[in-house]
Order: structure tokens, then C-alpha cells, then sequence
């Protein structure tokens, strides 16, 4: 470990939780921050997109996935959990137990039906359900097997997956479950492999920027058969601002919409999720 190695992990690990990103963040720039780069080559074959809830596949990274599959990329969308807790109603302690079981078996087939409804509509390749429970993703050797398997048989030359400095739990504990399959699944193929990090919750330091104006109507369109999920969160506009305001990156300069990514090699994605702890 190097002196600047040991100083972050000691300098974070006396923070306060909320102001471990921040600095997490600020310790690992070696520079200034520069100007994100448009993406304008889609040469990956084999794309993996991890969504740990089904609509963050929507949210984050929607109108690029649209992008590779005009390109002829073969995508996978990969759903970590099952959804279960995606209905305010379920926050009620007053709930009924009968009334709060049937509210979960409704609100998990529903969100398996919006995701294969979406994958449909985008033309992915395939869509794939891990199973773990919601908010409680992990790297357990039941998840990492299911992810390494996803892995070996896919061998991506992109994954997607949600920031390592997002704030829903979940999200950021899908990198660390990543981390353990990539380990548990060796192979050449890692030598090419890309990361994006893609935003849902929180802006991310961004250095790469798709241009979706041509996709925008296209996503919220999809977005929209998310419809238990936007019964409790209005999802397209949040996203309509984001990506308005991530046109700001374009050479076009704040005109259309864009999606912003944090990419990184392998090498590169592992070296920000070590100073993220």
C-alpha cells in the first residue's frame, strides 16, 4: 500500500458518513478536472448493463443502451433484486401483515413485468433476475455466484453499473458484489473489459458524455412502463432536468440531452472503489 493509499483510508475512515464521498472523491484526483469527452465509438459486441432495481437501467444509462442496440451491440440487462420494497405504501407500519404479503408479491411481479416490458420495447438481447432480496445486496457467495456465472457467460466488453459514490445502498454495493464475481471469474477477456458508471441518485464526476437527444422522447417513452415506480416518484421529469443539464457537456453546448458516465478500465474502476473505502 502507498503513503497516499494509507493516507486516504485513514482520513476517511474518521469522517462522518456523509462527508466520506465528498472526500473520497477529492483524494483520488491526481489533477484538475477535465472536460468529459463525447462518446463517439460503439465498437463493443457484448454489453452487460447491472441494474440493481428494475427502472435504474431506465434512469441511468436508458438512451445509451438504445444507442448500442442500433449499433448491433447484443446487451444484457441484469436485475440484482427483486424489488420488493419499491412501493411507499410499504412504509406504513400500520400495514396489515395479509395486506403488506400480498402488497409485496404484487409489487415484485409487477416490476418483473415492467422490466421485461422495457428490455422488449429497447431490444435488448436479454433480461436476467439475480433475485436478492431489495436493500439487500451484497457480495455473499450466493450473489457472487449468480454474477459470476452472468460474467463468464457473457464475457462483456462493457459492463454498466450505478456509482460507487450514489447514495441508495444498493447501488453502491453492486460494484462490490462486481468486484467479487470479476475476481471469482478470471479470464482474458477482463484485459478489454470497460467500466461506466452510470447516475441515478447522485451526480457523478463524469468524464464521458452520450449524446441522446436523438433517444430522449424514445426513453421516457420506456421509462414510462415503469408505471408502479412512477405512481410514487416522477421519474421523467428528474431525469428530463438531469439529462438537460448534462447537455451542457456537448460540443453542442446545453442543447438536446445527454447521459453522463464515469469510465475506467478494469484496473481504473478498481482503483476508485478501493479509495471509496
Amino acid at each position: 500500500m502507498t503513503f497516499i493509499s494509507f493516507l486516504r483510508r485513514s482520513v476517511v475512515r474518521f469522517l462522518r458518513p456523509d462527508a466520506r464521498n465528498s472526500l473520497a472523491i477529492a483524494l483520488l484526483l491526481s489533477g484538475h478536472d477535465r472536460w468529459p469527452r463525447p462518446v463517439d465509438a460503439w465498437s463493443e459486441r457484448k454489453v452487460l448493463v447491472i441494474s440493481p432495481h428494475a427502472d435504474d437501467e431506465a434512469i441511468g444509462c436508458g438512451g445509451t443502451v438504445l444507442k448500442h442496440v442500433a449499433e448491433g451491440a447484443e446487451v444484457t440487462v441484469l436485475h440484482l433484486t427483486d424489488g420488493r420494497n419499491g412501493c411507499k405504501r410499504l412504509q406504513d407500519p400500520h400495514l396489515p401483515p395479509d395486506e403488506r404479503a400480498t402488497l409485496v408479491a404484487w409489487v415484485r411481479q409487477t416490476r418483473e413485468a415492467e422490466a421485461r416490458a422495457w428490455a422488449a420495447g429497447a431490444g435488448v438481447r436479454a433480461v436476467e433476475f439475480l433475485g436478492l432480496s431489495d436493500s439487500e445486496v451484497s457480495a455473499s457467495p450466493q450473489a457472487v455466484a449468480g454474477l459470476k456465472a452472468v460474467l463468464e457467460r457473457i464475457q462483456p466488453d462493457l459492463i454498466y453499473v450505478p456509482a460507487i459514490t450514489d447514495l441508495l445502498e444498493d447501488h453502491w454495493r453492486a460494484n462490490l458484489l462486481l468486484d467479487a464475481a470479476l475476481n471469482a471469474a478470471p479470464g482474458a477477456w477482463q484485459g478489454r473489459l470497460l467500466l461506466r458508471s452510470y447516475e441515478v441518485w447522485s451526480p457523478l464526476p463524469a468524464n464521458r458524455v452520450v449524446d441522446v437527444s436523438a433517444e430522449f422522447e424514445r426513453k421516457l417513452e420506456l421509462l414510462r412502463l415503469y408505471k408502479s415506480q412512477l405512481a410514487d416518484v416522477d421519474y421523467c421529469r428528474a431525469i428530463e432536468g438531469l439529462n438537460a443539464y448534462r447537455s451542457t457537456m456537448l460540443p453542442r453546448t446545453a442543447q438536446g440531452y445527454a447521459e453522463a458516465f464515469l469510465e475506467a478500465s478494469l484496473p481504473g474502476w478498481r482503483a476508485v472503489l478501493a479509495g471509496r473505502h
